[in-house]
């Protein structure tokens, strides 16, 4: 059951983070994390193109990420429940960006660019061990809000690695903000060694019993129509916050600082919609309105970037559109673990991370393709297309979702599910 995270149950979760020495160590690993994988994003497109890179290579390059993560993400959350560690998993993956950005640096080309972003991929496909790890730091009861708590992670993390990032360009040479993934993947890898591989040897699952557990939810259209619409939404951020936007940006006259300012927009703006989803959006409109309304707004900030040369508007724009993905995006998350346990948590959230990370890799790529042979605004006007069809789908899978929450009618948290959220 997904229950609403109230704002006085934040407030304990976030108490009792403080008071635990390694959840709040775990906590601070995840904020590495983030800096590691996303630190240069904001800068990397149009450092590319100064550098002479095709705009059809950069979308290619900039979406390395994703595709990397869409193929490691699903097997890797089987893997790990097999060999009941995830600490390992976290730690190889923290190995790959350490070695492939200085790389990057040294002779940067289309080829060490991309593998450093792939790199990243790899990395950022662990995300879901994170989850999991996490998780069993607080009862099973508090599953939900735990998640939540550690989702502040990301624009926390991101922000922070905007802002250096941001200064490193400005004073120093532009690759220089290489070395920024590189040394927050080597001091998340070091403080990965002082925590506890948390896991139920005893209950560990077989190879066998993962692979039925991956059936069913291969099996379940639920989880697949959610996590397309979860596609299309994150297919906005990545394709015109990371990709057109600073081009665009640049183009107008900006430099390092604007660029990490129109990037941590973005992040705040997000954070503050995630914070208000279960407190506020969920209880006032339910969780399907909140994603409806969330995807409107996608259209309505992307569609008017491309139409304006004033800053000014251009940031309004960015906050709306962090907003937007805020709520949408959090909407998505809580209606794809309805309804599933902790033996499926692992496996469900796994395949739903991984079919949104296709919007990561299909935004960049086709936003470089228009960005070449055609123009920018028309790049922002298909990102704006999918969102309306995101809009018309949004009510169709969450009836799929409540109609699969009746079938399980032998459990008893089945009935009533998401019930103060669900729309009437």
């Amino acid at each position: 059951m997904v229950k609403t995270i109230t704002f006085q149950r934040f407030k304990t979760m976030f108490r009792a983070l403080l008071r635990r020495p390694e959840a709040r160590l775990f906590f601070v690993i995840s904020i590495l994390f983030f800096i590691c994988i996303h630190s240069i994003d904001a800068f990397l497109a149009p450092m590319m193109l100064e550098q002479g890179i095709e705009p059809q290579v950069m979308g290619m390059i900039m979406g390395a990420s994703g595709l990397a993560t869409l193929l490691i993400r699903f097997p890797l959350g089987i893997v790990s429940d097999v060999v009941k560690s995830r600490k390992i998993f976290i730690q190889i993956s923290l190995l790959l960006p350490i070695f492939t950005w200085p790389l990057a640096w040294f002779d940067p080309n289309p080829v060490t660019l991309y593998l450093a972003k792939a790199a990243d991929g790899v990395t950022a496909a662990t995300w879901v061990l994170y989850n999991i790890l996490f998780m069993r730091y607080f009862d099973r009861s508090e599953a939900p809000a735990a998640v939540a708590l550690l989702a502040l992670a990301g624009p926390v993390g991101v922000f922070i690695g905007n802002c250096i990032g941001g200064l490193l360009i400005h004073y120093f040479d532009n690759n220089i903000a290489f070395f920024l993934s590189c040394m927050s993947g080597l001091l998340a890898l070091l403080l990965t060694t002082r925590i506890t591989d948390v896991h139920d040897a005893v209950r560990a699952p077989t190879l066998q019993a993962c692979v039925v557990a991956a059936r069913k939810q291969l099996s379940d259209r639920s989880v697949w129509m959610i996590g397309i619409l979860a596609t299309i939404v994150i297919l906005v951020p990545f394709a015109t916050r990371d990709t057109l936007t600073p081009i665009y940006a640049e183009q107008l006259g900006a430099r390092a600082g604007i660029l990490s300012l129109l990037s941590n927009i973005h992040l705040v703006f997000y954070a503050i919609a995630v914070a208000l989803c279960s407190s506020v959006f969920y209880k006032r409109l339910g969780v399907v309105k909140t994603a409806v309304l969330g995807i409107i707004l996608q259209v309505l900030s992307t569609i008017g970037i491309p139409f304006t040369s004033n800053m000014y508007v251009i940031y309004g724009l960015q906050a709306m559109a962090g907003f937007s993905f805020g709520m949408a995006f959090a909407a998505f998350m809580s209606l794809s673990v309805v309804n599933t346990t902790s033996d499926e948590q692992s496996t469900r959230m796994g395949l739903f991370q991984t079919i949104y990370s296709l919007g990561m890799f299909i935004g960049p790529v086709i936003m470089g393709v228009m960005l070449q042979h055609i123009n920018m605004a028309s790049g922002y006007i298909v990102i704006a297309a999918l969102s309306v069809v995101a809009v018309m789908m949004t009510p169709l899978s969450a009836r799929w979702v409540y109609s699969r929450q009746i079938k399980k009618a032998d459990e008893p948290a089945a009935k009533g599910q998401l019930a103060a959220a669900r729309d009437r």
